[in-house]
């Protein structure tokens, strides 16, 4: 019981650190951060244009 409730902390405080900051730091584990894709569009088979909404994608970079 206790580690599931562990695990939803942990999930917690990184995603408001993502929201505040951009970017969540992890001693000996990495860094996640936030990046923005803008819109896109792209061309499908049939001929019709499809557009791709702009989104924040989360990133991980492993410490080394």
């Amino acid at each position: 019981m206790t580690e599931k409730k562990n695990e939803k902390e942990i999930v917690a405080v990184l995603a408001g650190n993502l929201k505040k900051h951009g970017k969540a730091q992890i001693n000996r584990l990495g860094t996640f951060s936030v990046s923005h894709q803008k819109q896109k569009q792209h061309q499908e088979k049939d001929g019709r244009i499809v557009m791709k909404p702009p989104a924040d994608i989360i990133t991980f970079t492993p410490e080394k």
